[in-house]
């Protein structure tokens, strides 16, 4: 069982599910920093680039499940998928929204009475980013009937189905942000081809990387869009942010054509260079030990910047191309110390 258990060991998996996590929090940490910073000074500037840099960290994680469920050499069982899967999402989701509305109500009222029954009655309205949590749970619920679909699909089907996913998601998401052009945004918006929006292009993505042979042309393409889409977000965001005097968050979604290409560019990448290589058992137990804390440090890395950033806490604070992961490892470090021990108590599965 042993040695079944090192073959089926998905090492490039717990990498990118390490990258993908360390990326989110030093997303947020330019982004806490990017609100505070005058627009067009260097600080803006600067964290622009690193938020926009890290836009494919959440669509990495749907392309990652995506990857790992909807393979052949994963079964599906149903009631494990519900009963221990998705419970432990909506257990973690309960905890966590919780203590972020008791945090957010205690700084408010500063009555802990008060935000004790705040934070229960808004306990189904989590932290922002806890909305992760919502999509994760609606691709299980669905991934019964995903997984029968991608069985049957051919390569060019597959790729079909994603590129129908980017238009009725990405495309108009990306249109809307120019006023001139919504209009062609409501138009796609008018097909309603639901089934193959949201989410469900970037879940089948990341199967789809692992599935099929691609020549080396190919993957160098995916590569160059990949560049191209953090430059797309990049400059629009910088120049719209400028013109306007407020951040042009509409460009940094991660349902933007930049972020898709991003993440698929990474994912591919990560997956064709970390996949083949031969790990010591030293290097697969830290592994192991590192992305079986990753979600616990999604979930508890926005309380402790928030922390920071109540505190006035930023490191290098007139240095941000310094500052900023330095300061992400600094969290991501704490993070993991707290994950680790809640891991340790009885109740560390269910809430993270």
């Amino acid at each position: 069982m042993e040695n079944k258990a090192n073959t089926n060991y998905k090492a490039h998996a717990d990498i990118i599910r390490i990258m993908a996590t360390f990326a989110v929090v030093l997303l947020h940490v330019a982004g806490a920093r990017l609100i505070r910073a005058d627009i067009g000074s260097f600080n803006f500037t600067v964290a622009a680039f690193f938020d926009c840099a890290m836009r494919w960290s959440v669509p990495v994680f749907i392309m990652l499940s995506g990857m790992l469920f909807l393979s052949k050499e994963k079964p599906i069982n149903v009631k494990k998928l519900y009963t221990k899967n998705i419970l432990r999402l909506v257990t973690a989701f309960l905890f966590w929204s919780f203590v972020y509305n008791l945090y957010n109500a205690f700084i408010e009222t500063r009555s802990v009475f008060t935000s004790v029954a705040k934070a229960f009655l808004n306990v189904h309205n989590g932290a922002m980013h806890l909305w992760f949590v919502f999509i994760i749970i609606g691709l299980y619920v669905a991934l019964p009937f995903i997984k029968r679909m991608c069985e049957n699909l051919t390569k060019r089907e597959a790729e079909g189905f994603i590129l129908l996913s980017v238009l009725v998601m990405c495309v108009p998401k990306t249109l809307s942000a120019f006023k001139a052009l919504t209009p062609l945004a409501d138009y796609i918006n008018k097909f309603e081809i639901t089934y193959a929006a949201g989410y469900v292009g970037m879940f089948v993505a990341g199967w789809y990387i692992v599935s099929f042979e691609r020549s080396r042309k190919e993957k160098i393409v995916s590569y160059a869009l990949g560049l191209a889409g953090f430059l797309y977000m990049l400059i629009t965001t910088l120049c719209f942010s400028n013109i306007r005097g407020a951040v042009a968050e509409e460009f940094m979604s991660f349902k933007s054509i930049g972020a898709f290409l991003m993440a698929f560019a990474v994912m591919d990448l990560c997956t064709n260079f970390f996949k083949n290589k031969e790990y010591s058992k030293t290097t697969k137990a830290c592994l192991k030990l590192l992305s079986k804390c990753t979600f616990g440090v999604y979930l508890v890395h926005e309380l402790i910047l928030s922390l920071f950033s109540g505190m006035g806490f930023f490191v290098f604070k007139n240095v941000p191309i310094i500052g900023i992961p330095i300061e992400a490892i600094i969290i991501f470090v704490i993070s993991f110390a707290i994950t680790r021990l809640i891991n340790l108590t009885p109740i560390g599965k269910y809430i993270s």
